[in-house]
């Protein structure tokens, strides 16, 4: 069983589309899908945005199924030019990062794997990386993270649930693979905060969003990008995890 967790309904219903045979259920008061995928068993939860919510969901989904194997899949921003809207990122290495410090989690194996997946992506024609995973505590300016970053890093990109995934999956000892699909490039920095679109429980509220948009209405062009790069980004997690599941 190969236990999957996400984020956002977006990043839930990109992983859905490609299973098969899936049932729903209630866990934890989080929605819980068991399906197959390329003929593999497949758990998969939609936690909430942000680390509290991921090591929630985590913890729920472990509980539940019991996976020989976490992923913490769904969309990344990426840091620095290279990584385009679209193209996959396999998590080489993992760090957290707040106002402090940037602190790296050790993944034994994780470089290696991570080169192979990547490399068998590429291999069917899709775009992949090598990258660094960076998990924030909230929606943080790329150029700022950029500064405190050694310059040979990896294809960084920011994304706030990975790192409590992985803490989860290494407490009770299961393999652990990060797989991000970028949304957002370099070039876009976000300009609203986690806790302007988000409720207490991690999870997207329409009516935040469209309060926020009232009140500044020049967000909505950066929203409809964001939505454009978001589905982009879905249809190639959907592919991505079709390709690599045979594999795990």
């Amino acid at each position: 069983m190969i236990g999957i967790v996400t984020a956002l309904p977006e990043e839930r219903a990109a992983v859905l589309k490609a299973m098969r045979q899936t049932t729903r259920e209630q866990q934890g008061g989080l929605l819980l899908y068991r399906g197959v995928l390329a003929g593999r068993e497949l758990c998969l939860i939609e936690g909430g945005m942000g680390t509290s919510a991921a090591a929630r969901a985590s913890k729920t989904l472990i509980t539940a199924c019991k996976p020989t194997l976490l992923i913490s899949a769904g969309y990344c921003g990426a840091v620095r030019p290279g990584p385009a809207t679209g193209d996959l990122v396999l998590c080489s290495r993992l760090l957290t990062a707040d106002q402090e410090r940037v602190q790296e989690l050790l993944l034994p194996g994780s470089e290696q794997a991570a080169a192979r997946l990547a490399a068998e992506l590429q291999r069917f024609g899709l775009r992949a990386w090598q990258g660094s995973f960076i998990t924030t505590r909230g929606i943080t300016g790329k150029a700022a993270i950029a500064a405190r970053l050694p310059e040979d890093m990896a294809h960084p990109v920011l994304e706030m649930e990975s790192a409590a995934v992985a803490l989860a999956a290494n407490g009770t000892g299961i393999p652990f693979i990060g797989l991000r699909t970028v949304s957002d490039d370099a070039s876009e920095e976000l300009k609203f905060s986690l806790e302007e679109i988000c409720d207490a429980n991690g999870q997207v509220a329409i009516g935040r969003v469209v309060w926020l948009l009232a009140r500044r209405p020049l967000l909505l062009a950066q929203f409809l990008r964001l939505a454009a790069g978001s589905a982009k980004a879905g249809q190639a997690l959907g592919k991505a995890l079709e390709k690599i599941v045979p594999l795990l």
